[in-house]
């Protein structure tokens, strides 16, 4: 199969299985809105963001480090001894962190310590079953497990708060009890234990693992730190309420992350795979970094255009500020997309060191900026904070990347981007501040004109497949 086609299949595949739950999970936010505080929703966006921020130290990545040496192994045994090193060094992490949330807990009695370390914990095992799975090339069975998880945190979430009523409390137990669950079930029906044998531990291998692995950690842990830096500081300099205004606001962006993320999964195999392939490495890459940069403009031009509406159907009570901040994050989510492509080359190389020192940059930016720029400019001071951020850690990665492949950047294009984003923005900012129809339609007239010239191609042939 060629890799094109893989690719498309495989993110297909993955996408139909989390699409269905991520759409209704997100149609849930009126529920969530109406029902919780914004003090509530920012304690609960709080407490997920720091076990997001746990999960890699305390996993070591070890599924990503699986997944990637499973795309070598050719027999059961290889397989066996890459699942059980992993294994052997994920419990390690689980009881170590265990351990030291529990001595914390006894000297300074945190509120959602425990909270944190059954996230961590169910976190960490989705991930690692998810590993073996696309490891396997059971892609069908990585997208059914998503799939179930998602659908049982979504009915957990309205059981939980919507007929229960337990609040921060119901939200955080039914993430736990979907991903932690879920994933051991999932384990035992696919027996997964059959390729876990002690027989096969090899210290030299888990140093193996470690050594592609560990270089990683340093740009999950910084991602995520862009992730809390910004909510930690509006936490602490602007209270609970604009954190959950925040959270609401980054929900959209969080949109346009999952459908790229369903295309990641994918790339992370593809790229690699073109390294043994029969197939010129630098057209394949470059005919995908073409389409995509293409692709996630026109994402970030529509729903920006969208917003207004769709922002008043969804939202309800007193986030509506939040409106004004999702243009901004749209289009940092557009350049960690971007940096994510040129990272899925890094891991194919097994080059993850650049991975960490690029993000490293970025996170140290990401944090002075907030430092700077919240107190004086608010929620718009941490929009613009994140920004510069992703900008940074994308021109990074875009030179590094010059090390394995040319990639090929078309200059007209990019400044018919800038033209139609900053005409975009114009009328969008115009809108929202009371302007007029006149400007939303303009808004999205650029935005329109913009995605049916650019990915002309790709509309031509769906049209003609559908002759």
């Amino acid at each position: 199969m060629g890799e094109t086609r893989r690719l498309i299949k495989n993110t297909g595949i993955i996408a139909v299985g989390g699409m269905a739950t991520k759409l209704v999970q997100f149609l849930l936010l009126p529920l969530y809105t109406s029902v919780l505080s914004t003090a509530d929703y920012g304690t609960v966006d709080y407490i997920n963001t720091i076990a997001l921020f746990c999960v890699p130290a305390v996993s070591l990545l070890m599924d990503e480090a699986l997944f990637r040496f499973l795309i070598d192994c050719r027999t059961d045994e290889g397989r066996a001894k890459a699942v059980t090193a992993s294994c052997v060094v994920l419990l390690a992490g689980c009881v170590s962190f265990t351990v030291l949330a529990i001595l914390v807990w006894l000297l300074f009695k945190p509120e959602n310590a425990v909270w944190v370390v059954g996230l961590v914990v169910a976190g960490a095992l989705l991930q690692m079953a998810s590993a073996v799975l696309r490891g396997f090339g059971d892609t069908v069975g990585y997208s059914v497990m998503n799939f179930t998880a998602s659908a049982l945190t979504i009915l957990l979430n309205v059981l939980f708060i919507a007929i229960l009523r337990w609040g921060v409390v119901g939200m955080l137990s039914a993430t736990v009890i979907a991903q932690g669950g879920v994933a051991l079930v999932f384990m035992v029906m696919r027996k997964l234990w059959r390729y876990i044998d002690p027989s096969t531990f090899s210290i030299s291998y888990a140093r193996d693992l470690l050594r592609y692995s560990f270089p990683l950690i340093p740009n999950k842990v910084s991602w995520t730190i862009n992730n809390l830096l910004d909510r930690l500081i509006i936490m602490n300099t602007l209270g609970a309420s604009a954190a959950g205004v925040y959270a609401v606001s980054y929900k959209f962006p969080g949109v346009m992350d999952q459908v790229y993320g369903f295309f990641y999964q994918s790339w992370k195999e593809s790229s690699a795979r073109a390294l043994i392939s029969d197939e010129d490495e630098s057209a394949f890459y470059n005919s995908v970094y073409r389409a995509l940069r293409r692709f996630m403009m026109s994402v970030v031009l529509l729903m920006s255009a969208l917003m207004p509406v769709v922002y008043g159907v969804l939202i309800k009570g007193s986030f509506g500020e939040g409106l004004l901040y999702v243009p901004i994050l749209l289009l940092a989510t557009y350049f960690s997309n971007i940096s994510g492509f040129y990272g899925g080359i890094f891991t194919a190389h097994k080059e993850t060191g650049i991975m960490g020192t690029t993000t490293a940059v970025s996170a140290i930016l990401c944090a002075v900026l907030c430092i700077v720029m919240i107190p004086h400019f608010g929620l718009y001071g941490a929009s613009v904070a994140t920004l510069l951020a992703m900008v940074v850690v994308n021109e990074y990665r875009r030179i590094k990347v010059a090390k394995f492949t040319k990639l090929a950047e078309d200059r007209g294009e990019q400044a018919l981007i800038l033209a139609s984003v900053l005409g975009v923005f114009v009328f969008y900012y115009l809108s929202a501040y009371g302007a007029g129809i006149l400007s939303t339609i303009a808004c999205l007239a650029i935005a329109l004109a913009f995605s049916v010239y650019m990915n002309a191609d790709i509309l031509r042939k769906l049209l003609s497949a559908c002759k």
